[in-house]
């Protein structure tokens, strides 16, 4: 049997899920953006070995804690290549969202995911990679296909979808494209099956289904 549960973690609200495998003990953390501690009590709780840290894009509230998770559990942080940039750029972000930065610069990832990767994280357990420019170039939709869970990061939420217009934000500007987003919900997320559930970068779960009504509003 599998878990997957999502908790909001500081400093931006961010949905950190762990999906784990209770018979081989192995995990995956997506997106932890902060609380640390409780991230890893949680995996303990659950006799969990976090193996991989997938981040669904370089923003601030998805990467600060990625660097101390990695130094509790060796885990590997695993991204896709076009937000190198951004996440290397995790200082200015924080000046820009005035929240304080982290004490040392983050952990490089240690290996890059593209488009249509299947990973096998556990013995009988895969996720699909599904690359979703738009809301940030190299953003990615994680997909547990023996779960029947998405998690898409920033790119869609439950009646709404990702943030592009960066005014205000130097450190963001110029790294989102409106078009390039909704082409990506249309073409890799409401392709999917309709009962999938959604696990979004913020905010409540919903569904594949429920939010192929939600597109035509930004489309």
């Amino acid at each position: 049997t599998t878990t997957a549960s999502p908790d909001a973690v500081p400093p931006l609200g961010c949905n950190c899920s762990i999906i784990g495998d209770t018979e081989s003990g192995e995990a995956v953390v997506v997106d932890p953006g902060g609380d640390v501690d409780v991230i890893y009590k949680k995996l303990q709780k659950n006799g969990f070995a976090c193996k991989r840290i997938l981040v669904t894009h370089g923003h601030l509230d998805h990467v600060l804690g990625a660097t101390e998770l990695k130094a509790k559990t060796g885990a590997d942080i695993l991204m896709h290549q076009d937000d190198l940039g951004i996440y290397q750029r995790v200082a200015e972000q924080c000046r820009d969202f005035r929240v304080p930065p982290p004490p040392s610069p983050l952990a490089p990832p240690d290996a890059y995911l593209a488009d249509g990767d299947v990973v096998q994280w556990a013995p009988d357990l895969t996720f699909r990679c599904m690359h979703c420019p738009g809301h940030t170039p190299g953003s990615m939709a994680f997909y547990f296909e023996q779960h029947k869970l998405c998690c898409p990061g920033d790119t869609m939420f439950r009646g709404s979808i990702g943030r592009t217009n960066w005014a205000g934000i130097p450190s963001l500007q110029g790294t989102s494209d409106p078009q390039q987003i909704v082409a990506s919900i249309r073409s890799k997320l409401l392709t999917m099956d309709p009962d999938v559930r959604v696990v979004s970068g913020h905010g409540p779960e919903t569904t594949i289904g429920a939010e192929r009504r939600t597109i035509s509003r930004f489309a």
